[in-house]
């Protein structure tokens, strides 16, 4: 082996060692469809102190409090500007009963945030933060973004919706999520909007879990024929509906495909 090889080979083994400790020091987004999430943890002393933290006038004072929220460190225009445009904090049982859960909603610069957190001995962990970049949305992001639904089988599901699309493409993704053993588990995911409109006709989708039921809802219109209205009870327009049925499973702790597609009664 040549003294130039010889010299070279710490200096690559060390790039390597610096390359793997820079990947392991990051957070681990991962995605389903247009949500992404991070099941990373941090300790936090309460939600109402941060909470607060996030309402401070000193700008390191949030940009401690972003941190703690999961706000993705690579968004460099949302952590240096560090002002949310709107905070919300909500409690709900999601075992189905007693302590409660804390979920942290933060909106800024067309993302919306949800850090969930369960209490501790003297503190709270965040377990999972829910990320949107909702740029697509015309109303507020927070009030379509999550939401706790009860189920028969008792234990609550978590319900994170987020969007994305391009030039004439929208679509919603709506993920549910339910706890076990202090971890967010996916139960359920799928596509609850989509539309397609770079001609015409336009290509409308809209699917809802109810009851059991996955309903699907498909239409080709003119873009002129249809002010379409996203709301779960309305199909209006809609001539093809069909609806799948889904059992809880106790023993993968999801929900199971339990029947063909078939028109809905």
């Amino acid at each position: 082996m040549s003294k130039r090889a010889v010299t070279t080979l710490p200096i690559l083994l060390l790039t390597c060692l610096s390359t793997v400790a820079t990947a392991q020091q990051q957070p681990s987004w991962e995605r389903i469809d247009d949500l992404r999430l991070n099941r990373s943890r941090a300790v936090w002393k309460s939600p109402e102190s941060l909470l607060d933290d996030l309402r401070s006038q000193n700008a390191a004072v949030r940009l401690k409090a972003l941190q703690l929220v999961g706000i993705d460190a690579n968004n460099e225009d949302l952590m240096a500007d560090a002002v949310p445009a709107e905070v919300e904090l909500r409690y709900a049982s999601l075992e189905g009963g007693h302590p409660q859960q804390a979920i942290l909603l933060v909106e800024a610069s067309s993302y919306a945030y949800a850090s969930v957190a369960v209490p501790r001995a003297n503190a709270w962990e965040r377990i999972a933060v829910f990320e949107c970049w909702c740029k697509y949305e015309g109303t507020t992001l927070l009030d379509d973004f999550v939401r706790v639904e009860y189920t028969d089988h008792f234990i609550p599901d978590l319900v994170l919706r987020a969007s994305g699309g391009g030039t004439g493409v929208y679509e919603q993704t709506e993920a549910r999520f339910a706890l076990k053993g202090g971890e967010l588990r996916t139960v359920m995911s799928f596509i609850s909007r989509r539309r397609v409109c770079q001609s015409n006709p336009c290509l409308y989708e809209h699917r809802w879990f109810i009851s059991g039921q996955l309903v699907e809802a498909k239409a080709n219109l003119d873009s002129s024929e249809l002010n379409l209205d996203w709301n779960f009870a309305d199909a209006h327009g809609f001539k093809s509906i069909t609806c799948t049925a889904y059992n809880w499973d106790a023993t993968s702790f999801k929900y199971i495909r339990s029947g063909a597609a078939h028109p809905c009664k």
